[in-house]
Order: C-alpha cells, then sequence, then structure tokens
C-alpha cells in the first residue's frame, strides 16, 4: 500500500495537534536542530508536551498528514529547524472527525 499524503494549512495541522490524544498517540518524535533535549526525552507523554511548546513558540512552515499502512502520521515542520511526528493508530476515525480529504 502506497502511502497517501494530505497536505494541511497550519491552522488545521494544530486542529489535529489540539485533539491528538484522543486518537490513540503510538508514537512523538520531535527533531530539534538546535536543542538536544528532544533526544534525552524518553517518554512519549513528555515528547507531546516537549513538542506543544516547541510548537507555541514558531510559526508551521510545512504541514501534511500521511496514512501509511495501519497508521496516520501528522507532521509538521517549523522554520526549517524542527519535525514533529506523531504517530496514531486511530487515525480512521481522525480523517472522519476531522473532515480530511485523505484517499
Amino acid at each position: 500500500m502506497q502511502p497517501v499524503v494530505h497536505p494541511l494549512a497550519p491552522e488545521e495541522a494544530m486542529k489535529i495537534f489540539d485533539a491528538i490524544e484522543e486518537y490513540n498517540v503510538v508514537s512523538v518524535d520531535v527533531q530539534n536542530a538546535v536543542s538536544l533535549l528532544d533526544d534525552m526525552i524518553e517518554s512519549e507523554a513528555k515528547k507531546l508536551q516537549y513538542a506543544r511548546r516547541v510548537l507555541n513558540n514558531g510559526n508551521v512552515d510545512k504541514a501534511f498528514f500521511v496514512v501509511r499502512g495501519n497508521e496516520g502520521i501528522l507532521v509538521i515542520k517549523m522554520e526549517n529547524v524542527v519535525e514533529i511526528r506523531v504517530s496514531v493508530g486511530d487515525y480512521r476515525r481522525l480523517i472522519e472527525d476531522l473532515s480530511l480529504n485523505v484517499g
């Protein structure tokens, strides 16, 4: 199965991120080129908190939702410095609840 990519407006990405815990968060990955803190955080809950702090302090440049296999992945890129990836298990309900047009 080929991945399906749905581009998101920054506001749409933030709406999804605000409700992401409702959709069975599987993993969170934050890559911040100007910080080593993201490499030291071990729990998914703390990574999600860190991602929220980073999002509140920056501008979303690019965002998209990828459906691949049995997971949905929210990807947010900020100022060519930060990339946030949140994988959710209940992506079908997320797509339906937020009316995303994902193939």
